[in-house]
């Protein structure tokens, strides 16, 4: 199929036919990457690509996880207790066991970002959680 006009679903197909094509190679390499959304006019497409070692914190996580260490650390000290522990503490909500692993300052209602210890999916929630884990705790 030869394409002779640029327009949006042409995009569409040409990354998802890109994205298919390069991971082979990219895990090769010990890699993880994909064409992201892109621009375009009539006769040029130009798609940001993201390419990090395996495994490895996409930009996105990477800066929900620094944020964390910054929350962790203020927060400890509001609280009295060890930055490490508030990092590391298992939080319960009913059966439900989570993992604090994001922090999105930019959240006035949600905040936090947890992780169910059990499936793996992410949560967001309320900074007073964390509060009343401590002060129950002290109580």
């Amino acid at each position: 199929m030869k394409i002779t006009q640029i327009n949006r679903e042409v995009c569409k197909q040409l990354r998802v036919d890109m994205n298919e094509v390069i991971r082979s190679k990219l895990e090769e390499y010990g890699l993880e990457g994909e064409f992201l959304n892109g621009s375009f006019d009539d006769e040029l497409v130009t798609f940001k690509v993201d390419i990090k070692i395996a495994g490895a914190m996409d930009k996105r996580d990477k800066k929900l996880s620094d944020s964390l260490t910054w929350y962790a650390k203020y927060i400890a000290e509001e609280l009295g207790v060890d930055k490490d522990e508030i990092l590391n503490k298992e939080y319960r909500i009913g059966v439900t066991r989570y993992k604090l692993i994001g922090y999105n300052s930019k959240a006035k209602t949600y905040p936090l970002i947890m992780q169910d210890i059990k499936t793996g999916k992410k949560y967001k929630f309320e900074e007073i959680m964390i509060r009343r884990a401590f002060t129950e705790r002290v109580a």
